[in-house]
């Protein structure tokens, strides 16, 4: 009969232990805040004045404005210093149609 009221404890233990961690698990799930916004970092593309149009290379391919110091387009990659196109290049840098 001993042997049965220990059985009886464990498993009322159990219930207990088991209900405290829903508990627990519940309360930190329904309180939790949303993490604060990360610090704002400028883009350097968004943040030009007008004045910095001037100085831009507009690709030969797609008509992309691209820093004078960039060698690929920034929006189809073709190179700006050559002036020949990424499709084109496939051909042996001549220029389609021609």
């Amino acid at each position: 009969m001993e042997g049965l009221f220990a059985l009886a404890g464990a498993a009322a233990l159990l219930v207990l232990v088991h209900v405290a961690v829903a508990a627990y698990l519940y309360r930190a799930t329904s309180t939790k805040q949303e993490a604060p916004a990360s610090e704002y970092i400028p883009d350097p593309d968004r943040d030009r004045t007008a004045g910095d149009a001037d100085n831009r290379v507009a690709c030969p391919a797609c008509g992309a404005p691209n820093d004078p110091s960039y060698r690929f387009c920034r929006r189809c990659i073709s190179d700006l210093s050559s002036g020949v196109a990424a499709s084109s290049a496939a051909n042996g840098g001549k220029q389609l149609g021609s």
